[in-house]
């Protein structure tokens, strides 16, 4: 038998060219981004050739920044602690050392090799960081579940028996097995619903049924952060990027999903400016922070939430309408209260638990309440219901009556919105023209156009109105500006 041998002729600089080669083909780059450790290696003289993706995560630098550059610009940027880099480069040694980020959160395994070439000369040197906090997590996940998410069938019972109330019922239950489904396939998904009807409740409920708790669940509302932050907040920004910017720099909130799961709420406040940027991130999965020159490629799931109708928002040109096909890949909706009223006991036994924790003496509402707190049309969905269980915990001793609940909220007369009377019904309908060409969906129309503008007037404000209509201040906005264009 014999074994093909090394020329002794083979000199470091052919392995040097080779490595050369190495570097700049197209199918090593993406292998090396399919590595779930940070991967840097650096030449004999101390220069920077290569990092992966997950080596720019763990040091939140870019790697379009730091290839090329020397092993000590890596220690001064880096946000964990590279020192002991330095030393076992200039000595050629092995060393294994674990480090803190700079959060002092993650501890991070720094191993250095000295890989060989066919002549025993080493001409690279390779650092490998692997986060122990994320491996520890995996380790403990249960056996035969590697990634951490199941594939949920769209048939049979897919949803646990301890489910929280919030889900319970027939078609709830299909919207989250549905759910399951969307995040177990990296699609995007899109919950709407009325305000506080139970959209964060549904993604966070999401993020811990798909078996990925030990990953990042990032909630942001875009319409709490201003208009002029809304970039430096979401994307984060370099050093020095701007007047005031922290010396470090910072991680933005969609890069502190990385891995995890990005809760876009109230989607539709996403200032106009800013949306390009979004329909980046999400199609190329790819960030750039304030005054950064070069992108991040991030890992996360995106689920967007909204109570408002972003397909009239898109018509308005205020959304823009690539960004919303992008959100809207598997689209959720959640019905309001008013219409799973079989939630009500369940939700009003949950609160009523959780007031009584707080209280020395427990609460009982009595039947009668119950019964009014049934019959109540919850425009403010879930979280009025939860506020009203609050204000019994509070104004009451031991037993909580009808006459407890909240005069002016509970007020059902002032929730709905004017009715005719039979005798103004009829006197319409006498005068009405059947012959001339009558529309019955104009007609509908028309006096929808009327009810609207006479509850804009008695209350003096468009969301007023829609609180008396019982409807969202979206539906209001779109019917009263319809009618104004018509006339």
């Amino acid at each position: 038998m014999r074994f093909m041998s090394v020329p002794d002729s083979m000199s470091s600089s052919t392995a040097s060219a080779d490595l050369e080669s190495l570097y700049s083909d197209e199918r090593w780059q993406v292998l090396g981004d399919m590595i779930p450790d940070g991967l840097i290696l650096v030449d004999r003289s101390g220069v920077i050739r290569y990092m992966n993706s997950a080596a720019e995560s763990i040091n939140e630098i870019s790697r379009a920044m730091i290839v090329g550059c020397s092993l000590s610009d890596l220690i001064q940027h880096s946000r964990i602690d590279c020192s002991v880099l330095t030393d076992a480069f200039s000595r050629d040694s092995r060393i294994n050392s674990v480090v803190r980020d700079a959060d002092g959160r993650a501890y991070i395994l720094s191993t250095r090799r000295y890989p060989r070439q066919w002549n025993g000369e080493s001409n690279v040197f390779m650092v490998v960081l692997r986060n122990l906090d994320a491996l520890a997590k995996i380790s403990s996940r249960p056996a035969g579940d590697s990634t951490g998410l199941a594939f949920v069938p769209l048939s049979g019972e897919a949803v646990p028996s301890d489910v929280e109330p919030i889900i319970s019922g027939e078609a709830t239950v299909a919207v989250v097995t549905r759910g399951l489904r969307a995040i177990a396939m990296g699609s995007r998904l899109l919950v709407l619903g009325e305000s506080g009807v139970g959209k964060t409740e549904l993604a966070r409920l999401l993020h811990r049924r798909s078996g990925s708790m030990d990953r990042p669940f990032v909630h942001v509302n875009c319409g709490s952060i201003p208009d002029s932050l809304f970039e430096s907040e979401m994307f984060g920004y370099e050093r020095g990027s701007f007047t005031g910017a922290s010396s470090r720099g910072k991680k933005g909130l969609i890069e502190a999903a990385d891995g995890g799961v990005l809760f876009l709420d109230e989607v539709g406040e996403i200032p106009l400016q800013s949306q390009a940027k979004m329909l980046r991130m999400l199609e190329e999965g790819v960030i750039q922070r304030v005054g950064a020159t070069a992108p991040r490629r991030l890992r996360l799931q995106v689920i967007a939430a909204t109570n408002r109708d972003l397909r009239t928002l898109v018509d308005e040109g205020r959304f823009r309408r690539d960004l919303y096909y992008r959100l809207s890949v598997v689209t959720l909706l959640l019905s309001p209260l008013r219409e799973r009223r079989e939630l009500i006991p369940l939700l009003l036994d949950r609160f009523l638990a959780e007031v009584n924790q707080r209280r020395p003496i427990p609460l009982t509402i009595n039947p009668g309440c119950r019964r009014r707190l049934q019959e109540y049309s919850y425009p403010g969905n879930v979280r009025e219901l939860q506020n009203i269980v609050e204000h019994l915990a509070v104004v009451c001793d031991r037993l909580a009556t009808e006459a407890d609940l909240p005069r002016e909220q509970m007020d059902s007369a002032a929730r709905q919105a004017p009715r005719p009377d039979v005798s103004s019904a009829t006197a319409m309908l006498e005068a009405t023209d059947f012959a001339n060409g009558f529309d019955l969906r104009e007609a509908v129309k028309s006096y929808e156009s009327t009810l609207i503008e006479a509850a804009i007037q008695k209350t003096g404000s468009k969301r007023k109105a829609a609180e008396l209509l019982n409807v969202d201040i979206a539906t209001v906005v779109r019917k009263s500006k319809t009618q104004t264009n018509a006339e």
